[in-house]
């Protein structure tokens, strides 16, 4: 049921874009920087080169000077055109040519040697199964590469010998159940709720060859022993329904835009959930009796010290309005991120961490961008930074700043 309800969003968003250009912040026109298909906004958009374009046999048309569409390419000789016609046409001052070929019945026709195939505007030399090749893109036939001078299936794949094809067997050897497709979800809160977002069974997880992650479902299989597919990991299943946390936990697999979850089982339960070294011991905190260091918060930002969790060398106490804990020490430039000092960064800029974004931005897909709601601006005073449109001074962020400072200080003369 979750993957009709997906696709009725999905459908409805489109539907929405014929209507307008009323672009959500997670997602980029023609022309902007990408990484993924999906971050494209508008019908056929595609990531190629890291930026938003349009795919073969269409063309980047410009509706008005702000707005570009991906629209079919031009198909006839003479059609106008913008940039592109459909191949092997080229588009020259605004209109289709045939170059590089002959008009015959009033088609571009475009003359290949023997072993050759027209691909765009170019005759690339193709090779089938057991034909002769020279480089892996000669190999036409899905799964194929050229091994030893010969196209056969490519490694990780097998022969079907009697329907004649390559297919790909999943990471574990494992034949695949049946091909699927992973739905890039492009919002975080619908992206946490979710416990799958591809159209494999429960137990199974869609293993993708790139963009546009169409591939086959294979099995997810738990650190240990067996799932338990009876229940879900999806926020939104009824409490009878979910995860048990007493004695299984919620194993995930996740990408960018994408996760597939599976209830496994835990080796250890409450009160001693940790497993380490064939032992179940308890969880502890900063200040809490101990017996290794891993069961300080894992060990990284603590040791075991006398019986205690303590802070290591170059980490401080902190209290982090959970539970009292260690964090690492840093320069004024820089942002603790467990065990390391991540350095802070402007917007557009390479990240890790939400922590090392500047105000109203976090860490979305591997760069700082503006929080959905606001702007990107550039002025001489602060330079590039994130605003609110409704508020560009961010005036309020100051008087609740002032208001918070005066309201703590009215409280701490009470005292």
């Amino acid at each position: 049921m979750r993957f009709f309800v997906i696709f009725a969003i999905i459908d409805w968003f489109w539907i929405g874009y014929v209507g307008g250009f009323d672009v959500p912040c997670s997602q980029k026109l023609i022309g902007s920087d990408c990484a993924f298909d999906e971050e494209c906004y508008g019908m056929n958009s595609v990531c190629r080169n890291n930026r938003c374009t349009c795919p073969t046999n269409f063309e980047e048309f410009d509706i008005d000077e702000r707005t570009t569409i991906c629209r079919l390419a031009p198909a006839k000789i003479g059609d106008s055109c913008q940039r592109d016609c459909k191949p092997p046409l080229l588009c020259r001052d605004g209109k289709c040519e045939c170059w590089g070929g002959s008009i015959v019945d009033g088609k571009c026709v475009v003359p290949c040697p023997a072993g050759q195939q027209l691909y765009g505007v170019e005759c690339t030399r193709v090779a089938h199964y057991m034909q002769p090749c020279e480089k892996d893109s000669q190999c036409v036939d899905p799964f194929n590469s050229c091994i030893a001078g010969t196209c056969q299936c490519a490694p990780g794949t097998t022969r079907d010998t009697t329907r004649g094809f390559c297919y790909a067997v999943c990471p574990d050897g494992m034949h695949p159940r049946q091909t699927c497709r992973r739905l890039f979800i492009n919002d975080i809160d619908m992206l946490e709720n979710a416990a799958n977002t591809d159209s494999c069974p429960l137990g199974y997880r869609c293993v993708t060859y790139g963009s546009p992650y169409v591939g086959h479902c294979c099995r997810l299989r738990c650190p240990y022993g067996e799932p338990d597919l009876s229940q879900s990991c999806d926020a939104g299943a009824s409490p009878d329904a979910k995860c048990r946390p007493l004695t299984h936990f919620c194993f995930t697999i996740t990408e960018p835009g994408w996760k597939s979850s599976l209830c496994c089982p835990r080796p250890c339960r409450d009160p001693t959930p940790l497993y380490v070294n064939g032992q179940c011991l308890s969880i502890a905190h900063r200040g809490d009796p101990c017996q290794i260091d891993q069961q300080c918060e894992g060990g990284i930002t603590m040791s075991c010290a006398l019986g205690t969790c303590q802070c290591k060398l170059g980490y401080h106490e902190n209290n982090d309005d959970r539970f009292p804990t260690c964090t690492k020490d840093c320069t004024l430039e820089e942002v603790a991120s467990t065990d390391r000092c991540l350095a802070k960064v402007q917007l557009g800029h390479r990240c890790y961490s939400n922590k090392q974004c500047p105000g109203f931005a976090e860490c979305r897909f591997g760069t700082c961008q503006c929080l959905c709601g606001y702007k990107k601006v550039k002025d001489n005073l602060l330079g590039l930074r994130c605003t609110n449109p409704d508020d560009p001074l961010s005036l309020s962020t100051i008087l609740d700043g002032v208001g918070q400072f005066f309201g703590n200080r009215r409280g701490s003369t009470k005292k």
